[in-house]
Parts: C-alpha cells; sequence; structure tokens
C-alpha cells in the first residue's frame, strides 16, 4: 500500500514578463520565501500537469506547491500586496502530489532514498 501523502495546494502565481518573455524566477523565489517562508514551497516554469486555471486567464502565472499551513500563510500575506500575486489555489488531488514528487526529484534532486520536497529536507536538516 503506498504511503499517505500529507495534502498540498498548489497557487497560481500572477508573474511579469520582461519584454523577451522570460520570468525573473529570482524576484519570485524572494517573493515566496517571503509570503510563505524559505524552503516551503515548490514551483515549476510553466504549468505541467494540468492547465493553468479560468481565473488566471491572459495572465501570466506559474504553479506553486506549498503545504497547507504556508499555502495559508501565503495567502493571508499576499492579501497585502496591492494588486495580490496568489490568483487562485486548490487542493491538489492524490495524484497530482505523485506528480509533482517525481518533479521533485528530478529538480531538487537528493540523496536520500526517497524523493523529498523542498520543505521535507529542511525538516530533516
Amino acid at each position: 500500500m503506498a504511503a499517505v501523502e500529507n495534502p498540498l495546494r498548489c497557487l497560481a502565481l500572477r508573474v511579469q514578463p520582461d519584454r523577451a518573455g522570460l520570468i525573473d524566477l529570482v524576484e519570485v523565489a524572494s517573493y515566496l520565501d517571503e509570503i510563505a517562508g524559505e524552503r516551503q514551497w515548490m514551483t515549476a516554469e510553466q504549468w505541467l500537469f494540468i492547465d493553468p486555471p479560468a481565473e488566471a486567464e491572459g495572465e501570466t502565472t506559474l504553479p506553486v506547491v506549498m503545504p497547507v499551513g504556508a499555502a495559508t500563510r501565503a495567502v493571508l500575506n499576499d492579501l497585502t500586496g496591492e494588486p495580490p500575486r496568489i490568483i487562485t489555489d486548490y487542493q491538489m488531488s492524490p495524484a497530482e502530489t505523485r506528480r509533482w514528487r517525481w518533479y521533485a526529484s528530478l529538480s531538487h534532486p537528493a540523496d536520500l532514498p526517497k524523493s523529498l520536497f523542498p520543505w521535507e529536507r529542511s525538516a530533516l536538516a
């Protein structure tokens, strides 16, 4: 039987590409560290497993995955920004969580027996 995953949230984060269409991922990381906590999130440079949410139509967004507690902090902290950058968030399904864990193994390799999300690795340190 597969291990039970802790619930995760996926946020649609509004970003502003530059003239060349590139997204400043350093700025994104800094912002997410500030609103959610360091190493409490993971993002991809594009929507990998689902389409961007309908609420984000016409805007450039990135998917950001994090534990429920970090997502709650992020959403509340983001409300102070003008305009808020989190367009929407939702509870991820177990299948989506497995896909993101697979992605974590590619983008954040660890010398451990299983793939870990950044927040799981920081808990071991």
